[in-house]
């Protein structure tokens, strides 16, 4: 006769008979567990070793694949050793109501009382409990002891059994004794006699049992929602289901990194998923292309990761039909490892921000800006005719790749192949810090942006010019020579068209900053925290969001039957309201020259100036360079050169000899284009983790040399725009006042006039306006090429 698999072992467990070996064994315990070689004290926090699988610890069921999940209307078996069904199976409500609540399913565990009985908390650790693991034990014997505000200890713990009691022993009696049953490796509670009567001091906040894993359990459900969670929220979660517990800083910061390796895998295991994961993209989207460097060590299965480089199909294919204009920025990894995330956006008609390219690499040197910007070149937009505006800070790496022939972008000399141009916002931001800061000096700021970085008329500029000159010779050396690629040699010449637009002859198609980088940096902030497998999932996810969209907005107004973007809408009518007050005359009528006079600019003490421009719409105008702005027609104010859409007095001659304004737009900034941008190409789901393409290369490890030491940094570090923007107060003008209280301030100004109540009255904020572009989800795609290229079947 077989073994009774289904025997249930006494409460002794010194009568303890193995259920398959049918022999009977006694139980020696120790009382010095550290003897066991495989002790788990649950109280140890290993940060390194995450849950291979999900679990419910209202069940103790435990997942190793969304897959293993079923529908609420399946029958789940699941064991219960009663005495009217020693062998039955419970169907009805289980875990896996859903692929998302089931991950963290712990709405069955109740708060119950000090003091309970046996009956209360037969439903969390009764006897004949079964878990599939020793861990979903331990973690539900954890949460059981936080709730009740009590401790407890392993005492013993091997393959087979596990006993532990309170760590108020001998004085406290409860002991829970558990057995891994060897068929099927679940553990079972086999007893648990006794209920806690002791209790902990009431103003300890700390708890031995809470553990990271066990934070991890509670909180994945609400990071998987968000996973911005920040600490603090992470300890409220934690208060609000243990009362009394306060979670150190620490703690709850691993208990989130470990819900994050749960959810997107290790940080280690990330950098070998890559290739897999941007293959399944490409294969499943077309035009996609990545690339991944890997540098060779001394094991010749090991390489390790170095740079990493993606561009999604759509948006190589959307880059075709937008202008010629980009912008490139990097930002810093906030996860386990150090690195830079790299990209580079173009502009559609309403100067909604498309995503072209990503890449992640150790740091921002020449090195890696000059294989990236290779890569984009060379891969991403291929035509080496069509010649690319590129806008960017000052760094010292990205102004080397343009001054170099290697990387295909070389932007000085006779063989340029490409025009570089700097941020208006970042050249203003070195200026305040050049003339030393403070608030006397906040007023260069609107000085530099809009009356010389932004003036489109080359004699305006040149005036604004001298008044710097004058008022101040720092600032007015600064932008001179900023301009150079070495600003210490005198020989070079200034290059006011690296900053200034009335220079710029076109090429910045009226793109001042690279506020569209820096919008997509602000997008992947949360992104930026996880693996490098989470990167590329959430700019895919997002860049497929924010294609839709716009995919949607687009046609809604094409069925107006509308000709141009509402930008571009709204830029003519207010230019043709301002023509209503113009007056026209016809120079040369057989050339197409005319004279238009305006108001111009207020003189103290002249009133209003009369300015005078020259309109020219020739009969025949040929386009000379494609790559610039081409709208029929020229002003001496230079407006429809440089940005591609007539100005006020191109307007104000079409209606005084009824031509047609849309003739004189750029056809680039047309619905049509708009529509093909976002209508280039279409984004599809890769399949499944477990269906992705097999990788045979060698194993991609990270380089443990840029591990993020303490506490990592998520927020950018303050600049001096902030100050000029008004975001942070100046240091120099000492802290903020606080602001009083209404009370205080009605008995302080009884008796005071209005002159001297003014300094009471409450301070307002000013808000930040800093790079407010509109910004929305955005996605990518790849083509794999590594050192030493690797086969993927």
């Amino acid at each position: 006769m077989g073994p009774d698999l289904n025997a249930t072992p006494s409460d002794d467990p010194e009568d303890y008979i193995d259920p398959v070996y049918h022999t009977s064994k006694p139980v020696v315990e120790s009382d010095d567990p550290e003897d066991d070689p495989d002790y788990v004290d649950p109280r140890e926090d290993d940060p390194e070793d995450g849950p291979e699988t999900y679990s419910d610890l209202s069940t103790g069921e435990e997942y190793s694949d969304v897959e293993d999940l079923y529908d609420e209307d399946d029958e789940v078996p699941f064991h219960s050793n009663t005495d009217d069904a020693p062998n039955a199976y419970i169907t009805g409500r289980t875990a896996m109501h859903h692929p998302v609540s089931a991950l963290c399913d712990i709405s069955d565990f109740q708060y119950v009382g000090m003091g309970e009985s046996k009956t209360e908390r037969e439903g969390e650790l009764a006897p004949g409990r079964i878990f599939r693991s020793k861990k979903q034990l331990i973690l539900a014997v954890c949460d059981y002891s936080c709730k009740r505000n009590v401790e407890m200890r392993t005492q013993s713990s091997n393959k087979s059994r596990i006993i532990m009691v309170c760590v108020q022993k001998p004085n406290c009696p409860w002991r829970l004794y558990a057995i891994c049953e060897g068929f099927n490796a679940n553990w079972k509670i086999s007893t648990n006699p006794h209920d806690h009567i002791c209790t902990r001091p009431y103003n300890e906040r700390r708890h031995d049992n809470l553990t990271a894993e066990l934070i991890a359990e509670h909180v994945r459900e609400e990071l998987r929602k968000d996973l911005g969670l920040k600490i603090s929220q992470v300890g409220g979660l934690i208060r609000a289901r243990y009362t009394r517990i306060e979670p150190t800083y620490n703690k709850a910061w691993r208990g989130r990194e470990r819900a994050l390796e749960q959810l997107f895998g290790s940080w280690e295991g990330a950098y070998n998923k890559l290739p897999r994961l941007l293959e399944a993209i490409k294969r499943t989207t077309p035009g996609t292309k990545y690339d991944i460097i890997s540098w060779e060590t001394n094991d010749p299965n090991v390489r390790v990761f170095k740079m990493a480089a993606w561009a999604f199909g759509p948006c190589i294919e959307a880059l075709k039909h937008a202008r010629p204009a980009i912008s490139i920025d990097a930002s810093f990894l906030s996860g386990r490892y150090k690195g830079k995330l790299f990209t580079v956006c173009a502009y559609d008609p309403e100067n909604h921000l498309i995503p072209v390219a990503f890449g992640l690499a150790e740091k921002e040197d020449k090195n890696c800006w000059g294989w990236f910007m290779s890569w984009v070149r060379f891969e991403v937009i291929g035509d080496m005719n069509r010649k690319y505006c590129v806008v960017s800070d000052r760094h010292k790496a990205i102004k080397a790749v343009f001054a170099s022939t290697e990387y295909g972008w070389k932007a000085q000399g006779p063989q340029k192949v490409a025009i570089h141009r700097y941020c208006m916002q970042h050249v203003a931001e070195n200026l305040f810090k050049k003339v030393g800061g403070g608030k006397q000096n906040k007023g260069l700021k609107d000085f530099s942006k809009v009356k010389l970085a932004n003036k489109k008329n080359e004699d305006r500029f040149r005036e604004r010019w001298e008044q710097l000159k004058a008022a101040n010779r720092i600032a007015y050396e600064y932008l001179r020579n900023c301009g150079k690629h070495d600003e210490t040699d005198r020989k070079e010449r200034p290059k006011l068209f690296m900053w200034a637009q009335a220079f710029d002859k076109g090429h910045r198609w009226g793109l001042m900053t690279s506020n569209g980088s820096e919008s997509l940096n602000s997008i992947f902030r949360v992104e930026r925290r996880l693996s490098v497998t989470a990167i590329v999932e959430g700019t895919f996810y997002k860049c497929a969001n924010w294609m839709n969209e716009r995919t949607q907005l687009v046609l809604e107004r094409h069925r107006l039957v509308e000709i141009w973007p509402k930008r571009i809408e709204d830029k003519l009518k207010k230019h043709s309201d301002k023509a209503d007050s113009m007056s026209t005359t016809t120079f040369r009528l057989d050339l197409g020259t005319f004279i238009v006079k305006a108001r111009g600019e207020y003189r103290d003490g002249h009133g209003f100036e009369v300015s005078k421009y020259q309109v020219e719409i020739p009969p025949e105008m040929v386009q000379t360079d494609p790559q610039l702005p081409f709208t029929h027609t020229k002003c001496s104010c230079q407006k429809p050169q440089l940005t591609g859409i007539p100005c006020a007095h191109v307007i104000a001659v079409c209606k005084q000899s009824n031509y047609n304004v849309d003739q004189f737009v750029d056809e680039r900034y047309s619905l049509y284009h708009q529509e093909a941008i976002w209508s280039a190409g279409q984004f599809h789901c890769y399949r499944d983790e477990d269906q992705w393409p097999v990788y045979d290369g060698p194993t991609i490890i990270p380089d443990k040399s840029i591990i993020n030491r303490g506490r990592r940094k998520i927020i950018r570090t303050e600049m001096a725009m902030d100050k000029m923007e008004g975001k942070n107060k100046d240091k120099s003008e000492g802290p903020k006042p606080k602001k009083p209280s209404k009370k205080k301030v009605a008995d302080h100004q009884q008796g005071q006039t209005v002159e001297e109540a003014k300094p009471n009255q409450t301070f307002k904020r000013q808000s930040n306006r800093l790079f407010n572009l509109p910004v929305g989800h955005f996605m990518l795609t790849g083509q794999i090429i590594m050192s030493n290229h690797v086969e993927i079947q």
